[in-house]
Parts: structure tokens; sequence; C-alpha cells
């Protein structure tokens, strides 16, 4: 990492997943065994799902030791939207259109649910298709939840099974601009 910011941020996850880690009785030794699985998700052999993710000044946590999970946040701040435009649908695009923000909460609960599944791209966010409290995506639902962490800020989180078993931490680390 190239960037003081970028390490901070990803030391605050870490201490995060170790905090949710005691909190849920979970031994944060375990995280001495963080690795990544053959399609690059990070994780801990032998140890709870996690989903870090970080924008601007929160960064923030989920932890399951029963279900996949997939966490994502983001500032809502102004972005080009013709270029964004291509990555939602026709109905999606006219509530956009018509109040911008919004775009925060389709892509955050597409990127989550990209993340629950453990392979990520481009093309997989484009393919899901999203419901009031789910995504299909590989023949499957993904259930969904809005997350309100922070002002400012959309989060979503994106399980293979009901929300019951899923902690989610999560810390602001400074002042936004």
């Amino acid at each position: 990492m190239r960037s003081a910011d970028a390490r901070l941020r990803t030391l605050a996850g870490l201490w995060l997943l170790g905090h949710g880690l005691r909190a849920t009785g979970v031994d944060a030794a375990c995280l001495a065994r963080i690795g990544f699985s053959v399609d690059g998700r990070p994780e801990i052999a032998g140890g709870p799902a996690f989903s870090i993710s970080h924008s601007e000044t929160l960064v923030a946590c989920a932890i399951s030791g029963t279900a996949a999970v997939g966490l994502d946040v983001e500032a809502r701040q102004p972005f080009r939207f013709a270029r964004m435009a291509r990555l939602m649908t026709a109905e999606e695009q006219r509530i956009v259109a018509a109040e911008p923000v919004r775009f925060y909460d389709f892509w955050c609960a597409r990127e989550a649910t990209v993340k629950a599944t453990g392979r990520v791209g481009l093309a997989r966010i484009k393919r899901l298709r999203l419901h009031a409290d789910r995504a299909h995506l590989d023949g499957r639902d993904w259930p969904l939840r809005a997350l309100a962490l922070e002002p400012g800020y959309a989060a979503w989180l994106a399980s293979d099974r009901p929300f019951d078993t899923v902690r989610t931490e999560y810390v602001a680390i400074g002042a936004r601009a």
C-alpha cells in the first residue's frame, strides 16, 4: 500500500475484525491465520467469515460464524451519472436520475452481494439483479440489509442466510473533508 491513509484504513479494519472476534468469543489469535481463498477472498483458515469495507473516513467489518457475508460502505459524494449508468438497470437509472444519492444504495448492495459470493468483478456486478430485500446472482437469492452507520454514507450487508448470525462493527477515523 502506497498511501498512509490506505494503511491506516487497513489497520483499522483488522482492529475491528479482532474486536469483533473477541466480542463473539473467538480467540483473536486466529488473525494470524488470515490468508486468501482460491478465489482471492480474504479468509481466516478454520475461522468465521468476515468482510471489511472502507470509504473516506469510515471503516466497517461484518463477521459471521455460520454464513457467507459481504459488506460494502461508500461515502455519498458527487459522481458522473453517465459513467455509472451502465451498471444500473433502467429502473435504477430512473430512480437515481430523480435522487442521485440513491446510486450508492444500489452500488453498495451490488458490491456487498458479490463480496458475499466470494467472487468479485464488474461483470458479476452487472449481472446481479436487485429486489427490495435480496439480490439474485448465480441462480440464487442473497438476503440484503441496509445499514445506518454514519450520516453521509451508504452501507449494505449481504449474506447467503438470514442476518441473525452477523455482527457488524465500524469506526470513523477522522473528519471528512
